[in-house]
């Protein structure tokens, strides 16, 4: 499928893209007089460190006016960090502070090149509680008087923040054994998955649904994500700088096996290898939609997925939306990498990528209650296929509202420090329940789920068969004696 060319550039991408976690440029302007460094959460009962050093090369000038330039600390007591983001204006941002250290340059020749240097050594008072950090360094000077860039050039910049004497911020503390646990959850799954397969293969009439082929790869997809966010916490518990390549891998991984399971629900959801009188036909009409409808081309499309993909430049609504799903899923993940964060935030309602992906996911959810219901409720659905179609659309409706819901409560109720883990918690949940159910409906015998029965009497209806190498558009491939259902 085309998901596959996708993910596999992809991996050309993230493997190899160079790493920017601690380090790198900044400019202070009259616009910009307040820059972010970085966040970091300080465990309870331990105090944390934060070392600055600045450099400008003297060929690009020297900061004229150092009287205002500083390190300022902030961090969420009473709120304070909050607080402070409400203010346009530096110097009102200043007053919910918790420190500042002045910032000095000093003529300093570095590898035979003359730099103007300055270090800032930062001390994170204990708390009771953990405690979020925000480092900011600013000038509070540029908004009230012009300065060149010669009298205010360029800086690069490179920090070190430890927890203690750790680098593991402390929101990041138990996410291994999370994904230790989505690790183990997710290989039993493949492991049952791949079990069934093999059984289908050398038995004397197996069949595969293609969906359960999909439905696996998404499993691995979760399982690769996890194993790469495991070796980036690894390498960033030892240098505080992590894998850059791997975090990055563990956000597309991530990405795709949620795409993936959203095509599996839309398509499934709408009949995809169900027989012609069981679900909608092309030329039959949805209740007050009409014959030519926007929804009724969807459901049809996504029936039939592989012919459909062929249409794709006619403009058919379903190949397009599969299109969408595929490159906005993969494309909001790389967006996620372009903020200052030492680990993968896909999900997160912090920024603006992971609010649209939440809105996205919603969005597709409607259109799933939409095809599903279409199937359920046209009068041509045997009694015998409610019960699967009733607890599919439990499975999908679940997962696409879920983690919406979740991300907003986490955001809204938690305290700072306690969402990241939150989050994933959540997010694990939803994402191993669900890969679980669909397993289960997919794997269950014919007593426990009509839907294979359905296709299977599809399926022996069917005259042209293909083998691998034949024509893509044939809806049934064969693999020795195995059939493998495609439309």
């Amino acid at each position: 499928m085309l998901h596959v060319s996708i993910i596999s550039c992809l991996l050309f991408i993230a493997v190899f893209t160079d790493a920017k976690v601690s380090s790198g440029n900044l400019l202070l302007t009259g616009e910009n007089s307040v820059h972010l460094l970085t966040k970091f959460a300080v465990s309870a009962k331990h105090t944390g460190s934060f070392q600055l050093n600045l450099k400008i090369p003297q060929s690009k000038g020297m900061y004229t006016d150092e009287r205002q330039l500083k390190l300022s600390l902030f961090n969420d007591e009473k709120r304070a960090w909050s607080k402070a983001k409400s203010y346009p204006l530096c110097w009102d941002q200043l007053r919910f502070a918790k420190s500042n250290y002045p910032v000095v340059f000093n003529a300093k020749d570095i590898d035979g090149v003359s730099y103007w240097v300055a270090d800032i050594d930062a001390t994170l008072p204990e708390y009771d509680g953990d405690m979020y950090w925000y480092m900011t360094l600013n000038d509070c000077l540029l908004e009230q008087s012009y300065h060149s860039i010669k009298d205010a050039p360029e800086m690069e910049y490179t920090f070190v923040a430890l927890n203690g004497k750790s680098h593991v911020s402390a929101d990041e503390i138990g996410m291994n054994k999370l994904h230790l646990f989505q690790i183990v959850t997710s290989m039993g799954l493949f492991l049952w998955v791949f079990y069934k397969i093999i059984r289908a293969v050398t038995s004397a009439k197996g069949q595969i649904h293609v969906a359960l082929l999909t439905v696996a790869c998404a499993i691995l997809f979760d399982v690769l994500s996890c194993v790469a966010e495991l070796v980036h916490a690894s390498v960033y518990a030892l240098n505080g700088v992590g894998s850059y390549s791997f975090d990055c891998l563990a956000s597309h991984f991530e990405a795709q096996c949620d795409a993936l399971v959203a095509l599996v629900l839309l398509l499934v959801g709408a009949g995809w290898t169900l027989p012609n009188d069981v679900v909608v036909a092309a030329n039959q009409n949805l209740a007050m939609m009409g014959t030519h409808s926007w929804v009724q081309k969807t459901v049809s499309g996504f029936r039939s997925p592989f012919t459909m993909i062929h249409q794709v430049k006619n403009g058919n609504p379903a190949a397009v939306l599969v299109l969408v799903i595929l490159l906005l899923h993969a494309g909001l993940a790389q967006w996620g990498r372009t903020f200052n964060d030492d680990f993968d935030t896909y999900h997160s309602l912090e920024h603006r990528p992971g609010r649209v992906l939440m809105c996205f996911r919603m969005s597709l959810g409607l259109i799933f209650l939409i095809v599903s219901a279409s199937v359920r409720n046209n009068g041509r659905c045997p009694g015998s296929l409610q019960p699967f179609l009733k607890k599919f659309q439990l499975v999908g409706l679940s997962w696409f509202l879920s983690l919406p819901f979740v991300s907003m409560y986490v955001s809204g109720v938690m305290h700072t420090h306690q969402r990241h883990l939150a989050l994933a918690i959540g997010a694990t949940l939803v994402q191993s329940s669900s890969l679980a159910s669909l397993v289960w409906l997919f794997t269950a015998d014919k007593d426990a789920s009509p839907y294979h029965r359905m296709c299977n009497i599809q399926a022996e209806n069917d005259v042209s068969f293909a083998s691998l190498s034949g024509s893509s558009r044939n809806n049934v491939w064969k693999i020795g004696k195995t059939k493998v259902r495609l439309d």
